[in-house]
């Protein structure tokens, strides 16, 4: 099956089950197709695919789910559909949205932290061949931009920025550099000895274990136990430990949460010594 059949009918699922009605606007307006291309890929899940998840609906004028329904091509977990939305709203500007929903979802309007194409572009470059990449950067402590000569190997997403994990030469060691801070122009140079094997922070992962806050009553405990589908009252999130602070910041976890009000947080680390001594 070609890739870009597979995901229309990964479409027709999603829509006809998290929407409850499918028609073949949703697959026009969604990839580009006609009309009759998208009545034919519906037609074609129901002879070949499934002859009894999708039942058309002539009141509604559409494809409905039917009580049986088992999905060949989506998990049918709510997170798979809930960060469909999330990129949905976070690509508006570059794709065309797809009409999910019925305007009954939105997402909080983060100011997105500008970025340079070429940049990105030279930093993918340079990490893929191994090169040394000379650079001007800022920082909160630097802000006039110096150059610096770094080798990157890995950019990560955290959930307010971009930055890239990289081999600095100033400092002899590897950092973080925020995608947004870089300046002016980006030059390859030559191969360098300092790859993502050679980064141990990278190459090293440890557990982070997570349980309520012990301050919070029994039934808030109960609350965050559920949410987070805990065992025993703790969860797991295994974690590179050039990660671990990026990671605590998104759970909004402190690790001194002793010093916070209750409720401020609503998780704590319980292996907080092991957690401390990897950060360093």
């Amino acid at each position: 099956m070609k890739w870009d059949q597979h995901q229309r009918f990964r479409l027709i699922e999603l829509i006809a089950y998290w929407e409850g009605r499918l028609t073949t606007k949703h697959l026009c307006e969604s990839f580009g197709i006609g009309r009759q291309q998208a009545s034919r890929d519906i037609n074609f899940y129901i002879q070949h695919i499934s002859k009894t998840n999708l039942i058309y609906d002539s009141s509604l004028k559409g494809y409905v789910p039917s009580a049986c329904f088992s999905a060949k091509f989506i998990t049918g977990h709510a997170q798979e559909f809930l960060n469909l939305l999330a990129s949905q709203e976070a690509n508006a500007n570059i794709f065309a949205p797809m009409e999910f929903t019925g305007g009954a979802a939105c997402s909080l309007p983060i100011p997105v932290r500008e970025v340079n194409a070429e940049h990105v572009r030279k930093i993918l470059l340079a990490a893929k061949g191994e090169l040394r990449l000379e650079i001007a950067y800022r920082s909160m402590s630097q802000p006039v931009a110096e150059k610096r000569v770094i080798t990157p190997h890995s950019i990560v997403c955290t959930p307010l920025r971009w930055h890239v994990r990289a081999y600095c030469e100033k400092n002899q060691q590897y950092r973080d550099f925020i995608l947004s801070r870089f300046e002016g122009l980006l030059t390859l140079l030559d191969g360098s000895p300092y790859n993502k094997q050679q980064d141990t922070q990278w190459q090293r992962s440890v557990d982070i274990v997570f349980a309520p806050d012990p301050r919070l009553s029994d039934k808030q405990k109960a609350i965050i136990q559920y949410e987070y589908d805990m065992q025993q009252g703790t969860f797991i999130v295994p974690c590179r430990v050039a990660l671990l602070r990026y990671t605590l910041y998104a759970l909004n976890v402190y690790l001194d949460y002793e010093d916070t009000l209750v409720g401020r947080q609503q998780l704590i680390v319980v292996n907080r010594d092991e957690i401390l001594r990897h950060m360093g």
